[in-house]
């Protein structure tokens, strides 16, 4: 019987042990919880100094919505050689002109003349022979013109080759001494110019802050062959960018403006091919929000959506706070 009551009295100790344990533990992980939570906020604050992290609130803004497109300055030397042939095939055809005509006033006058009897029959048939063959020559040489015309339309369009085969023609001109030069922008699969539209701005390395006007000329005949975007000609003057340069384009979509902000250029980070910035929560911690479109406007990053005017963004130092972030995660080799 004392045998039981002892076992019983053991029992009970060992349960008030555990209780006891478990207190501890528990108020051992909240000041731990606490601890860290305090080392956080404090580290939080060490870093935004010592790393030189600023901020600035994001201010509301209004843009127009404006497509992205890719194009490359055009090549000259296949519209000179248009222009070289074309113009060496009018040459001809005014050669051959000259001839027929010459050749006709001959026949009449041969014909009169054998009609009196004054040339022979032969005389008469070899003046014949030669209208024949000057006028064969006047129509080969309007089909040579008829078939440069057409192949160039195919590549060029209508207004381009009209430029381009014209003498003294102003717009080619301005072509050909450097003045201006021929972009060929290609736009996104399934996207169309809008109507009307007849300028827009382009830049060779991506600035939109920098850009310069470019006016319409025509549609390219041929879509791209990679993507099927549709394809136009734009003339620009102001800078003289190398045949073959790719250039970016900007093209307006209507008349109306969204609404939203501008995040600066220097906010933006980049994690796994994805556009980031941080942004400064009330509590003074730093949080991570993704960007999910690069509309580029003249100061920077326009985004109609995900941000609200007043918003603190970090504009200097960004790349830290990602480095410290991708750090965090990486498993410490003291919980291994």
């Amino acid at each position: 019987m004392a045998h039981f009551q002892n076992m019983q009295l053991l029992i009970q100790l060992t349960y008030l042990s555990l209780i006891l344990i478990s207190s501890l533990s528990y108020a051992a992980t909240d000041d731990n919880d606490e601890r860290a939570e305090q080392e956080n906020t404090h580290s939080t604050e060490s870093l935004q100094q010592t790393a030189g992290i600023k901020t600035q609130r994001l201010q509301a803004t209004s843009q127009q919505s404006e497509l992205t497109a890719q194009g490359l300055v055009s090549n000259l030397e296949p519209l000179l050689m248009l222009r070289q042939q074309y113009l060496s095939a009018q040459a001809q055809q005014d050669s051959a002109q000259a001839r027929y005509q010459e050749a006709n006033i001959n026949l009449s006058r041969t014909k009169n003349l054998h009609q009196q009897d004054i040339v022979s029959s032969r005389r008469l048939q070899e003046q014949q022979a030669q209208w024949q063959n000057d006028k064969a020559n006047l129509a080969a040489s309007s089909y040579q013109q008829q078939t440069i015309m057409a192949a160039s339309r195919l590549q060029w369009g209508d207004k381009l080759t009209n430029w381009f085969t014209q003498n003294n023609n102003q717009q080619a001109e301005q072509f050909l001494n450097h003045s201006a030069q021929l972009l060929q922008i290609t736009l996104p699969a399934n996207t169309h110019l809008p109507d009307g539209l007849q300028a827009i701005a382009v830049d060779a390395h991506g600035r939109r802050e920098q850009a310069i006007t470019a006016t319409l000329i025509s549609a390219a005949p041929q879509v791209d062959p990679i993507t099927q975007g549709e394809r136009y000609f734009f003339k620009s003057e102001g800078q003289k960018l190398a045949y073959g340069a790719h250039i970016q384009a900007w093209i307006p979509l209507g008349t109306e403006k969204n609404s939203g902000v501008i995040i600066p250029e220097t906010a933006v980070v980049w994690h796994l091919g994805q556009a980031f910035v941080f942004i400064k929560a009330e509590d003074g911690t730093f949080k991570r929000r993704p960007l999910p479109a690069l509309n580029q406007s003249e100061t920077g990053y326009f985004a109609a959506s995900g941000f609200t005017p007043a918003e603190e963004i970090v504009t200097t130092g960004a790349q830290t706070l990602l480095s410290q972030e991708l750090k965090a995660l990486i498993p410490s080799e003291d919980n291994d």
